[in-house]
């Protein structure tokens, strides 16, 4: 009989906010922290947002990842990076 291995689950600290995916990565899991009388922080609301935008239309979740595919397939040229920039470059 084989032994069936389980990777470790992985700890989200009570404070923080996550999108994990579940269910052999067939579902998306929303980990909100219990903020009490506070309100979340903007950057968890927007992972509120994509979490309902994913289960109230998965058509456009699937349209933004064909365009993700897309845009890396045309490597676009974004211009020089941060890194490049100095004086010289100025007009």
């Amino acid at each position: 009989m084989a032994k069936e291995t389980k990777a470790p689950a992985t700890l989200i600290p009570p404070n923080e906010a996550a999108i994990v995916t579940a269910s052999n990565m067939t579902e998306l899991e929303l980990v909100l922290p219990d903020m009490g009388d506070e309100d979340l922080p903007e950057i968890a609301i927007f992972l509120v947002a994509c979490a309902m935008r994913f289960h109230s239309d998965p058509g456009f979740v699937q349209e933004q990842l064909e365009w993700l595919v897309r845009m890396h397939d045309t490597e676009v040229d974004e211009g020089m990076k941060p890194s490049e920039l100095n004086s010289s470059n100025d007009d």
